[in-house]
């Protein structure tokens, strides 16, 4: 018997100011999975992200473990074991690597501080360091680690990847392969090789919707993938 998905979006619409980002995404997230978002750049697979956060004005149906979401305010989805590592990293600069996981602990959660320092040995050595002060990578690992820090039904992680030096990449991609050991992933990641690695689903989208949806094996079609994100003509793009 397949197990229910842990995430489930229908017809879901977004818009940030006048723009209309999400015109009817549709897809959904097995559990104990990893599912890679994948698309040009600008056709919304960010903003997928924050509509099932709550961050973008949304409509349509999301279900989170069975339970609609889509009224759920941003707070309130985050407690029910929701993790969002945005691309941007978004850490505290001025405040310590300790002091940024702190900030991230969840009160109806366990703090996995001995998982994370298993993982990211390297943060533990530098918990009084000023987050700002570290690399892109290591910052990116201290994103992560946050993410990791609580017990999640769902991690939202945005182009984990993007920017980094090739040994970083397979630094991150070590640590997320261990991550989806303990939680269901939904992963916006352009990196085709990072994505061969870490998917079990696959959904591609193009201008606000989803146009193809499905197993792994889909990204060993390699003409076809390069056609869908437009590498052929443009190189690999956000």
């Amino acid at each position: 018997m397949t197990a229910a998905p842990v995430l489930e979006l229908v017809d879901v619409q977004a818009s940030i100011g006048v723009s209309h980002i999400l015109q009817g995404v549709s897809f959904t997230a097995p559990a104990n999975a990893v599912t890679v978002v994948l698309g040009r750049n600008g056709v919304g697979k960010t903003t997928t992200l924050r509509a099932i956060l709550g961050l973008v004005q949304r409509s349509g149906s999301i279900r989170l473990l069975g339970e609609q979401i889509e009224q759920v305010e941003t707070s309130k989805i985050v407690r029910r074991g929701v993790a969002y590592v945005p691309e941007d990293r978004d850490v505290f600069r001025r405040l310590s690597v300790q002091e940024n996981l702190m900030l991230a602990e969840r009160k109806n959660s366990e703090h996995r501080y001995e998982l994370v320092y298993e993982l990211f040995g390297e943060l533990k050595a530098r918990a009084k360091q000023a987050a700002g002060s570290m690399s892109g990578g290591q910052q990116q690992m201290l994103s992560l680690a946050r993410g990791l820090l609580n017990e999640n039904a769902l991690m939202l992680i945005d182009e984990p990847t993007k920017g980094l030096a090739p040994r970083v990449v397979g630094d991150v991609v070590n640590v997320l392969e261990k991550a989806r050991e303990i939680s269901t992933i939904v992963m916006v990641e352009q990196n085709l090789a990072v994505a061969r690695r870490l998917a079990d689903h696959v959904v591609v989208m193009s201008e606000g919707r989803v146009v193809v949806e499905g197993e792994r094996d889909l990204l060993d079609d390699d003409h076809r993938m390069r056609q869908l994100l437009g590498l052929e003509a443009e190189g690999k793009g956000h």
